[in-house]
C-alpha cells in the first residue's frame, strides 16, 4: 500500500509537471527555439501524453517505487505506465479546471 501511494503522488506531480511543460505560455520561448533547432523534441514537448512518461521514468529512475514484483524491468515499465495513467487523469482534471479562465 506504501508504494502504491508513492506512485500515486508522483503520477499526481508527473501530471501537473506534464501539463506546465506543454501548455504553458512560460515555456513558449523554449518551445519557439526547440522548433528551430530540433523539432523533434519540440514534438514531443507539446504533447502531455509523451512528456508524462519520460516524467514518469525520471521519478522511476530516482525515487524507485514498484508496484509488482516479478522480475526488474517489468515491474519498472508497469510502474511507470500506472504513473502515466495517473498522469492522465491529473493534467485533464487540471486543464479542465483552468481552460475556461484562460479563454
Amino acid at each position: 500500500m506504501h508504494e502504491f501511494l508513492i506512485v500515486l503522488w508522483l503520477g499526481i506531480a508527473t501530471g501537473a509537471i506534464s501539463l506546465l511543460v506543454t501548455k504553458s505560455t512560460i515555456f513558449n520561448p523554449v518551445h519557439n527555439w526547440l522548433e528551430k533547432h530540433a523539432s523533434f523534441i519540440e514534438e514531443l514537448l507539446s504533447c502531455p501524453w509523451c512528456t508524462s512518461h519520460w516524467v514518469a521514468l525520471f521519478f522511476t529512475l530516482i525515487y524507485h517505487p514498484l508496484l509488482v514484483d516479478l522480475w526488474r524491468p517489468v515491474d519498472y515499465l508497469v510502474t511507470i505506465m500506472v504513473m502515466v495513467t495517473i498522469a492522465s487523469v491529473t493534467a485533464r482534471i487540471i486543464y479542465s479546471a483552468y481552460k475556461p479562465i484562460m479563454g
